[in-house]
């Protein structure tokens, strides 16, 4: 019995080699080309583009195999992850055996020859080979339905789709058809080791009765019909959309690598004061003021409307979609990169303040873009050009004058607490724990219950801690979000130098916002203090005994906060305080841990109002009411306000309580009794 082989070139004339290089050379260049402005249009060059790729590579190499070999976000979307998957798979079989094959081929007979597709590893490639390229054409059956018969909505449908997939579909099947011909003109024993070629050799044969002669003149027509078309494909691919497979790929390896919850800093308000060099506000009004990696990430596109379908402001029907958005800042950039994109309407103004930045199309998009940071960024210029309405000015103002967003008297934050007996710094000089009670905490009435419930539960537990009083500010979380980064940046270092003079080393809160400020943005200023949200505390002191929660029967449902579980992977510890009281029964929903919905407080958009034709929260609450649940869980003050607000036009009702409150009113004594609440 012979040795398998893999040959090449069989029944081809002998310049077939020749043409193959000419046009592989030929395609190669205008493929080159087409990359080539590609990075132009983002003002880098290769250099540096070579230069970015080289730095970190250890981290680089780590996102590169998760989600871009990987394919770890792409692979979520339900027929749509299992249809990229097939084709990006079975692509990569397809395209790994073909090098392989080139290598023995073209490359190995310059240095002598040698032949090491044969034996076992011939047979093994050529299983996978067939398998795996059905894995892909399957992809492209499932594509073409979703594109065509389905109509998906979210699927927008250009001249490069038709292109595209027709082009990839007959590669996929004549490669097939090119196999089937080969079993036919040169019958092998080895067959069965493709199943699919040797299953449609038998369907040709009884089809048509081809003589040995004639398949191989068909196979030869066929096998130059798929050769050209990989090379006119080779040769496109920059000019269509898949210029995403570099595109893509490049910006999931070179985006910049920092928390998700950590916008840019634009200048440094610190510096300018010590150098008296005053900078320039921020400004982003042409394509061309981004930087050269944000460029790419919009060209990185791939426009599968992952981030619209998860978008609350979109779900709502405000004017945003962050696909919409990128698609037409990458077009403008490309088109022309130093026209205004506000008069040009490549962007508006209503479009910019919809976004409750929730970072759920951070998490659902599959390349890596941040739509969050552009438009953050823009909002900044908006700030800095004093286009902002009444509601927007009178926020800023109000922070500025009395450091809260209410406009309250400053010394309302620490009053009403102290009067309760809440200690501060001077009943308790070295706490373990700096409290941070937060503007809503200390002056909205609704969320002053929350605030007194942590209060019961640190007494309870015994927990060393002390409240700032007066010395607290607001965080400037929804300051730096709206834009204003200035007033940030004087907040955060008004807020750092007090917790610094507390001398504590810890500082709990049970806003997710000032959790995720003090967690990723503080640092750059100079905190060192260690931040924990208080589900996280109260999780860890009923672990430890210090807390005896009782309970009572409450179906319950817990909607995780954007900035404490997708933005921060916080999900564990609010279930688990929840989970202590007894007799709850925790359901979820179906959008829940980094799939959460925005109750539509963040971004700043709890203190003015947006256009549209549903409120975010009553989404969610609706979402909420169909699991059964007799209350919604939630952590945080702002998600507390929305929820409620928007329960109260839904029939039924339903009850909104902070975990803490959940905790609080639970508390069971030394002897296992009910503490009054």
């Amino acid at each position: 019995m012979s040795e398998p082989v893999r040959q090449s070139y069989l029944f081809l004339p002998p310049y077939a080699p020749t043409v193959v290089y000419v046009a592989f050379f030929a395609a190669g260049l205008i493929m080159l080309y087409g990359l080539y402005r590609h990075l132009r249009s983002y003002g880098m060059g290769v250099g540096e583009f070579l230069s970015l790729s080289v730095k970190d590579p250890s981290a680089k190499a780590r996102r590169f195999l998760e989600y871009g070999l990987g394919q770890r976000k792409v692979l979520r979307g339900g027929s749509g992850g299992l249809m990229h998957g097939s084709i990006f798979f079975g692509f990569l079989m397809l395209f790994a055996y073909t090098s392989l094959i080139f290598v023995q081929s073209d490359i190995l007979p310059i240095f002598g020859g040698g032949v090491f597709i044969k034996g076992g590893f011939y047979l093994t490639l050529e299983f996978l080979g067939d398998t795996l390229g059905l894995l892909f054409v399957v992809g492209l059956a499932i594509a073409v339905y979703r594109r065509y018969a389905q109509r998906l909505e979210k699927l927008r449908t250009g001249w490069d789709d038709y292109l595209v997939l027709g082009m990839l579909v007959w590669i996929g099947l004549s490669g097939f058809v090119i196999e089937a011909l080969r079993f036919i003109a040169l019958p092998s024993q080895w067959a069965a080791f493709s199943p699919v070629g040797d299953a449609l050799s038998a369907v040709i044969e009884r089809a048509t009765s081809l003589s040995l002669p004639q398949a191989r003149v068909v196979y030869q027509g066929f096998w130059w019909a798929h050769m050209f078309s990989v090379m006119a494909l080779i040769a496109l691919t920059p000019y269509t959309k898949l210029v995403h497979v570099f595109t893509s790929a490049s910006n999931i390896v070179l985006a910049p690598e920092k928390p998700r919850g950590r916008l840019g800093t634009p200048f440094s308000l610190a510096a300018m004061v010590e150098t008296g060099e005053v900078e320039p506000p921020p400004s982003a009004r042409r394509a061309g003021d981004l930087s050269p990696l944000r460029l790419l990430a919009l060209d990185a596109c791939t426009n599968c409307g992952r981030c619209e379908e998860v978008c609350p402001a979109h779900a709502a029907g405000r004017d945003l979609s962050p696909r919409d958005l990128v698609r037409d800042l990458g077009m403008q950039g490309r088109a022309a990169p130093g026209a205004d994109l506000f008069s040009a309407g490549v962007l508006r103004e209503g479009e910019l303040w919809s976004c409750t930045t929730c970072n759920a199309c951070v998490e659902a998009c599959p390349v890596s873009i941040n739509q969050v940071d552009y438009i953050v960024d823009f909002r900044r210029t908006l700030v800095a050009e004093n286009r902002l309405d009444p509601m927007k000015r009178a926020f800023l103002e109000n922070v500025g004058r009395a450091s809260n967003p209410f406009g309250l008297p400053h010394k309302d934050r620490q009053t009403w607490l102290v009067e309760e007996g809440v200690p501060t710094l001077r009943e308790n000089p070295r706490p373990e724990y700096v409290y941070w009670v937060g503007c809503q905490g200390s002056y909205d009435p609704r969320s002053r219950q929350l605030t007194r419930s942590v209060v019961r539960i640190l007494g309870a537990a015994k927990v060393s801690y002390a409240i700032l009083g007066n010395d607290e500010a607001c965080s400037g979380e929804p300051v730096r979000r709206l834009g204003e980064e200035a007033r940030f940046q004087e907040l955060a270092q008004r807020n750092i130098e007090a917790i610094a003079r507390s001398g504590a080393k810890k500082v709990v809160v049970h806003c997710p916002h000032c959790f995720n400020t003090f967690l990723n943005e503080y640092p750059e200023f100079g905190a060192g203090f260690k931040v924990v949200h208080h589900s996280q505390l109260i999780a860890e002191l009923v672990s430890e005994g210090r807390l005896r929660v009782g309970g009572s029967a409450e179906k319950v449902t817990f909607h995780d906060p954007c900035n404490l579980g997708r933005v921060n992977g916080v999900y564990d510890a609010p279930r688990e305080a929840i989970r202590a009281a007894k007799g709850i029964e925790l359901v979820e929903m179906p959008r829940s841990r980094e799939r959460s919905f925005c109750c539509g407080g963040g971004g700043a958009n709890a203190w003015y109002q947006v256009p549209e034709k549903a409120k975010i929260g009553a989404l969610r609450v609706k979402e909420a009411k169909e699991t059964g649940a007799e209350t919604i869980a939630v952590a945080c003050p702002f998600c507390i306000t929305m929820l409620e607000d928007a329960a109260k036009g839904v029939e039924g009702g339903v009850r909104v309580k902070d975990v803490a409150e959940i905790v609080a009113e639970r508390l069971e004594d030394e002897g296992g009794a009910a503490s009054a609440a």
